[in-house]
């Protein structure tokens, strides 16, 4: 088994610019933690099972890369329990390793990452005014990717709203009045056309600019949601920082 551990820091820092490489590796590992935790957690639970037999050393790697990333990158918490958690693993070959306290510690990683999240370091502020707080509902039934795009949105200095059916997004709406919304065109259920029909007939709404997105976009759906008067248009996958000039054209 090998560990799910996204390129998520590039390997040459431009030096010229060394917050901006910061800032932009800080979202790439903001945006791959979701599946880099699942993995541990998955390696974690075969390695409490079979021991020496298990995973154990992809396992050291990834949780040893995500203690160095998270202290280099401002999640000091995340960079703590992932130092205890690699220091247990070393009880695995002289038996011992105590699997509940390890899942704890995994626990508390996981609980860590959001009061980080919620206290970037200095550097981090110029990069996170960009959202000044506005608030964007995000309407994609994946719960991966709109957990993914959240967390890049809330790093990003927005007020990310998640919304995960087409019909709840008039609802929520209306009671949250948000600055902007990412609405999945693909949508299950009411999809995104539907929605953006709904929200454009609404004298509240109307005014709301709306981000469309979908997979595999063709010239014909491309049509058809600028028909619609779509505020702007793009394809999955799109990189958080092609989604955040998307959202500041649009708010500005």
């Amino acid at each position: 088994m090998t560990p799910q551990d996204p390129n998520d820091i590039p390997d040459q820092i431009d030096f010229d610019d060394l917050e901006a490489a910061m800032r932009d590796a800080r979202r790439r590992f903001i945006a791959a933690f979701p599946k880099r935790s699942d993995s541990i957690g998955l390696m974690l639970s075969v390695v409490a099972t079979l021991g020496v037999r298990g995973p154990i050393g992809p396992l050291r790697q990834i949780v040893h890369r995500t203690a160095g990333l998270a202290g280099t990158l401002g999640f000091p918490g995340v960079s703590t329990k992932a130092i205890a958690l690699e220091k247990m693993l070393d009880g695995v070959e002289t038996g011992a390793f105590d699997p509940s306290l390890a899942n704890m510690l995994f626990d508390d990683m996981e609980q860590a990452f959001t009061g980080d999240l919620g206290n970037p370091p200095e550097w981090v502020g110029t990069a996170q005014s960009a959202g000044s707080n506005r608030l964007v509902m995000v309407v994609e039934d994946d719960e991966d990717q709109r957990e993914v795009v959240c967390i890049n949105l809330r790093a990003a200095g927005y007020v990310a709203v998640p919304v995960p059916a087409g019909d709840l997004v008039m609802e929520v709406a209306r009671a949250q009045h948000p600055d902007l919304i990412l609405l999945d065109a693909n949508i299950p259920g009411l999809d995104g056309y539907a929605v953006y029909r709904q929200l454009k007939t609404d004298a509240e709404l109307a005014g709301t600019p709306v981000l469309l997105t979908t997979v595999g976009a063709s010239l014909d759906n491309r049509m058809a949601g600028l028909m619609l008067g779509a505020d702007d248009y793009i394809t999955k996958p799109f990189s958080p920082q092609e989604l955040l000039a998307r959202m500041d054209r649009l708010l500005r």
